[in-house]
């Protein structure tokens, strides 16, 4: 029996993806309808799902959608009214599949899950890099202690040039701008790797030397944080200004080894079918390559989600650390009430 999943808010740019794997997969996932509030979004979707879901209910209200009969709801609307969408999902019963970052301010995500434990309920964050191949093979090296006591988080997630009046005019409002929609797949991935942060320096500025509106003068197009850890640093870098290719990357170093991911792809468009992570061990006499089959994105996160929900296993990232994460982002992005 497939999961039947319903959708609020679909303006987010993995919303395409999801759908494109929900569609790819009828024995597993069933998308029953969905809600938008905006009329250009709902027109575009229509459009590009005619085909792909041509049973899919298009609905005129989230209360209207939240009266079918759905295993859970899948939260990919705009990031300051998702954490509204996702509440509404688990008063009415239903686990939530959570589009990053988990809204603008701290203490509604924080009262989300508290009622979602109350109700005994799931809320999963989307952070899509959780599931590349090559994310996958450095956390179980960092579980097994194979790079020792880690000292060093470093992770750069840059955004193109060419797409620079997007990002201003979807994310000005946002006193974070690229760095808060971007940096929380690294922050992510260093409480992973090395817990709750004790302290964080961000540094956030706009160097982008053509704009002509004000406002496009303050939009924080180049950020840098600095987290000080128990004992070691992690540092993020989210510039708007890429140019060069394959320059996504992390680096951790340890006291036993370290790994390298030195073009971590995209999350929601095309990515090379191999991806490859650097090992060095202690002892070893230079680093080691492995080439790992690409995993196909966006379909982990939906089976993770699918497993949790009907009892087979336990979340692989607990709402504790999915608390943490957000604190530890809002904080970094100048954005902490």
């Amino acid at each position: 029996m497939p999961i039947r999943l319903g959708i609020l808010g679909m303006w987010h740019v993995h919303t395409a993806g999801l759908v494109a794997q929900i569609a790819k997969y009828p024995d597993e996932f069933q998308l029953i309808g969905g809600f938008d509030p905006e009329p250009q979004v709902v027109l575009q979707r229509q459009q590009a799902w005619k085909t792909l879901q041509p049973q899919f209910v298009w609905h005129a209200s989230a209360e209207d959608l939240l009266h079918e009969k759905l295993d859970g709801v899948i939260v990919e609307g705009r990031v300051h009214e998702n954490l509204k969408w996702a509440a509404m999902a688990i008063d009415s019963g239903r686990p939530v599949l959570l589009e990053k970052p988990a809204g603008d301010r701290f203490q509604p995500f924080k009262m989300l899950l508290e009622s979602a434990h109350q109700k005994h309920l799931h809320v999963q964050m989307i952070y899509l890099f959780r599931y590349m191949s090559a994310v996958q093979e450095l956390l179980a090296r960092v579980k097994r202690g194979e790079l020792g006591q880690i000292y060093e988080f470093r992770g750069r997630l840059p955004k193109d040039l060419s797409s620079y009046d997007e990002y201003v005019r979807e994310l000005s409002g946002y006193p974070g701008g690229i760095f808060f929609e971007m940096a929380g797949h690294l922050v992510d991935l260093i409480v992973a790797t090395m817990g709750k942060p004790v302290a964080i320096s961000p540094f956030l500025a706009h160097h982008h030397t053509v704009c002509d509106p004000a406002a496009t003068r303050q939009f924080v197009d180049n950020g840098v944080a600095v987290f000080t850890q128990q004992q070691g640093w992690g540092i993020i870098e989210v510039p708007a200004l890429e140019v060069a290719p394959l320059s996504r990357r992390i680096e951790v170093y340890g006291t036993e080894g370290a790994c390298v991911i030195p073009h971590l792809g995209s999350g929601h468009l095309g990515n090379r079918q191999i991806q490859p992570i650097d090992i060095f061990r202690r002892g070893q006499a230079d680093w080691e390559r492995i080439e790992l089959p690409a995993a196909t994105l966006q379909i982990s996160d939906l089976r993770e989600f699918a497993a949790v929900i009907t009892g087979k296993k336990s979340p692989d990232f607990t709402p504790e650390h999915d608390l943490i994460v957000h604190e530890a982002l809002l904080r970094a992005s100048g954005m902490w009430e």
